[in-house]
């Protein structure tokens, strides 16, 4: 198999032909819970129209660190390994690698080059450590020699390349989108490459599939997108399925217009995996972390925080959304309208239950799920100078949002007032323009360094007084709460705080809303 392997890294995949879709029956799996639940996927495989052997699939997504040192991808390897052997076919969606925190990953170390050459930096350090991180494991993990130098040679044309193409950046000194992508993308080809190749050495058929020119430039927020997406990973990973092969697919997928990064976000890695999974119908999407899965908080904040097993996907979408980086929210969207359920488990713990996202699932009993924070919000409040009716001055605030790029997060209004906190991803010049240009329409007050505290549960809506307890806690403990926001759908509950009162109060609501509770979740 390894010549197969030895064209691959050489070239880049173009689009396979069209297959025929197949369709099976879902269910979330995980490694614990497989012998009870995996009996079901065990009657004799069927076939399709085309006289192709059917079996379930199953797509793998591993983070970053779960890949970025040889001990950390023997777990990896490892699990494959079990799943592969299963009645089961397996694709697995890769991130750029990072040994132990993002930071020091390889796409922060990619973007710190893509800066550095633009600005006529050195670069060349940054490089060194990225092919030191993928060497190291070639190195330790392939004993193979063919194998092993192919790995190599994968390595080295990916980085050639990329110093080619910086080096043509401090020239030009302007980062388009389309220049972003083909340097961040980088990441997910060597991880893709280097994985495959692992695989390949165990006698797995892993195959490097590199998703990187599967669009010519698109809008990754337009109506049909997904839709696109998803015919065209088809087209090339069915073909791969019904040769039994083991694809390893780049989380990186492009190119994007404005660049991935606008125009999808960091987490574009697990938007790949959601529509991978809708595109080869699969049975399960599982996401492999280096945690157990959900909690009801921040177990690195409360000592007491508690693994979630079932969550509904409105629950995992407002966790996200909220502070709980659980998945992308695009990610939720695709496996949520096409059933497909995503368990998420831990890569280093693989016999931990983890927590399931389960489609049609709902637990309205069980009141506040989960609580959730994020900080470094800034609040605005805008006091209408009354010149402008209430419909006219809400709608010119938001027309000049939009017109500076703020993004919102919580919203409360009335007739001459509107307060509102501003996503994260908004920068302190944005802000500084946007209240400016808020001048002609009334006065405004900026409050930095806030903190979101949400309160999230599908079962809030039939629980009367969670409100009132939530403000008791929090004022017993002398907290001041600045804002209250509550949505249509009555499953997030959020005020705002002082930043600086965050820890104090997530303690208070999670003691007060799940300690205290003591239900099994």
């Amino acid at each position: 198999t390894w010549p197969m392997f030895k064209s691959l890294l050489l070239a880049r995949r173009g689009m396979a032909s069209p297959a025929s879709r197949c369709v099976f029956q879902r269910s979330a799996l995980s490694p614990t819970t497989h012998s009870r639940l995996f009996s079901k996927m065990q009657s004799p495989a069927s076939e399709s129209s085309s006289g192709v052997v059917e079996k379930p699939v199953i797509v793998q997504k591993f983070g970053g660190t779960s890949l970025g040192t040889p001990e950390k991808l023997e777990k990896v390897k490892n699990i494959m390994s079990d799943w592969h052997h299963k009645p089961a076919k397996c694709i697995a969606v890769v991130s750029a690698m990072s040994s132990y925190t993002k930071s020091e990953g390889t796409t922060s170390r990619l973007l710190a080059a893509a800066d550095a050459a633009v600005n006529r930096g050195r670069f060349g350090p940054i490089i060194d450590k990225i092919e030191d991180t993928h060497l190291a494991i070639v190195y330790s993990m392939l004993k193979d020699h063919a194998v092993k130098e192919m790995a190599r040679e994968h390595v080295n044309g990916e980085l050639t390349h990329l110093k080619r193409f910086l080096e043509s950046l401090t020239v030009i000194r302007e980062l388009s989108g389309r220049s972003m992508d083909m340097i961040v993308g980088t990441g997910e080809r060597l991880s893709a490459g280097v994985i495959a190749a692992v695989l390949q050495q165990e006698g797995i058929p892993g195959e490097y599939v590199n998703l990187s020119n599967l669009f010519d430039g698109i809008d990754a927020s337009q109506t049909g997108f997904a839709e696109l997406a998803k015919n065209r990973i088809a087209e090339t990973l069915i073909p791969l399925l019904n040769e039994d092969k083991v694809p390893v697919v780049t989380g990186f997928l492009g190119h994007v217009d404005q660049g991935i990064l606008e125009g999808i976000g960091r987490g574009y890695s697990d938007l790949t995996s959601g529509l991978v999974a809708v595109a080869t119908e699969a049975k399960a999407l599982q996401v492999w972390k280096e945690s157990d899965g959900i909690f009801t908080g921040n177990p690195t904040k409360l000592d007491n925080a508690r693994l979630v097993y079932h969550v509904t996907p409105r629950e995992a979408a407002e966790l996200t959304y909220f502070g709980n980086e659980v998945l992308h929210p695009s990610t939720m969207e695709s496996t949520i309208k096409h059933s497909v359920p995503v368990h998420i488990l831990n890569t280093f713990k693989p016999e931990s239950k983890g927590t399931i996202v389960e489609p049609r699932s709902e637990h309205p009993s069980r009141g506040v799920l989960a609580i959730s924070s994020k900080k470094g919000i800034t609040m605005l409040n805008i006091s209408s100078n009354k010149k402008l009716g209430s419909t006219s001055f809400l709608g010119r605030v938001f027309a000049r949002a939009e017109k500076h790029g703020i993004k919102v997060d919580l919203i409360s209004t009335s007739l001459v007032n509107l307060s509102f906190t501003v996503h994260e991803s908004v920068t302190q010049k944005q802000i500084s323009e946007f209240t400016e240009d808020l001048g002609d329409i009334g006065k405004v007050s900026v409050r930095k360094e806030r903190a979101i505290i949400s309160a999230i549960g599908e079962g809030m809506r039939s629980n009367r007084g969670l409100a009132g307890k939530m403000f008791t806690c929090l004022g017993q403990e002398g907290i001041n709460i600045e804002m209250i926001s509550q949505g249509a759908n009555e499953i997030n509950m959020s005020v705002v705080i002082d930043m600086h009162e965050q820890q104090r109060a997530l303690e208070a609501v999670h003691k007060t809303f799940i300690e205290a509770d003591g239900e099994s979740v």
